[in-house]
């Protein structure tokens, strides 16, 4: 394969292309489960991607489909065997939407981050994971599970330092609402030792902070979390997390996405940058 792709964009691209096939071909869903012997619920998780495809299950599809050219067998059957790799993700207990974002992210070319209520996860120390995630799942520091998302997260931040010092390195907007400075979780000292934190990785060449004052009045987005995943020069299409204190989604369709661009775009105008955000969060720090 003449580009290296990771196990959520095969899949995706995999999903799509087969889709596109049996449209082309005039085919209902029912008339290829009739000839695969296959439930109408796997062609479904197939065409939705909320499952992996086996590379034979692939080649008996294309068969159906009479895909003929052998560089289109080879291709999607690549695809297939790609997209069913384990990753470093995979020995985490992780619900299936969560898992398919950190899959997203590790291979997202930009991503912009919103946050209203808490410092972004891929910036957050570990004293300050563990006493946000402690505080939104209500179980204890101890809990085996909320270590279990402490760890993943932390791991997803060294991967993403790890792409940013290779030689496609990835970029990282992080927007922040004033409060998230000003709320003091886990104590003053957690977050002292947070916005230092702050300070340090805004030197970072692909890293950059914009933070929106409580004097800026209402903003796009004021209140949501979410994180905005691109990938330039793919043709691949952008994927939204939306996240609650009860559950993460993703948001792939095209027109929703775009709104998310347009809150992106108002913030970002409307934000401090650079010296001025860096001013801001030390000048909250100091305040400690």
């Amino acid at each position: 394969m003449p580009e290296h792709i990771g196990q959520a964009i095969a899949r995706e691209r995999l999903r799509a292309r087969l889709v596109d096939l049996r449209k082309q071909r005039r085919l209902s869903s029912d008339a290829v489960t009739a000839r695969t012997h296959w439930s109408a619920s796997k062609l479904h998780r197939i065409e939705t991607g909320s499952v992996t495809v086996q590379p034979v299950d692939v080649q008996a599809l294309l068969r159906i489909y009479d895909v003929r050219d052998s560089a289109e067998v080879s291709h999607l059957t690549d695809l297939a065997v790609i997209a069913r790799r384990r990753q470093w993700w995979s020995g985490y207990q992780l619900d299936n939407e969560y898992r398919d974002f950190v899959a997203y992210e590790n291979e997202a070319t930009h991503i912009t981050v919103y946050q209203a209520l808490q410092i972004p996860a891929l910036l957050q120390t570990p004293a300050y994971a563990k006493a946000i995630t402690s505080s939104v799942a209500g179980k204890k520091p101890d809990d085996h599970q909320l270590q279990n998302l402490i760890d993943v997260r932390m791991k997803r931040q060294s991967e993403l330092l790890a792409r940013m010092s290779g030689s496609e390195p990835p970029e990282l907007v992080a927007i922040l609402d004033g409060a998230v400075l000003e709320r003091r979780i886990g104590g003053a000292d957690v977050l002292a030792a947070q916005l230092d934190h702050l300070v340090e990785v805004s030197r970072h060449d692909h890293v950059r902070l914009v933070v929106v004052p409580l004097s800026h009045g209402v903003r796009p987005s004021l209140g949501g979390v979410f994180e905005l995943l691109e990938y330039e020069g793919t043709g691949d299409p952008d994927v939204v997390l939306i996240e609650s204190p009860v559950k993460a989604f993703l948001v792939k369709d095209g027109e929703l996405t775009a709104r998310f661009h347009d809150a992106v775009d108002s913030m970002l105008e409307g934000g401090l940058t650079r010296d001025a955000a860096v001013e801001e969060i030390r000048r909250v720090r100091d305040s400690l």
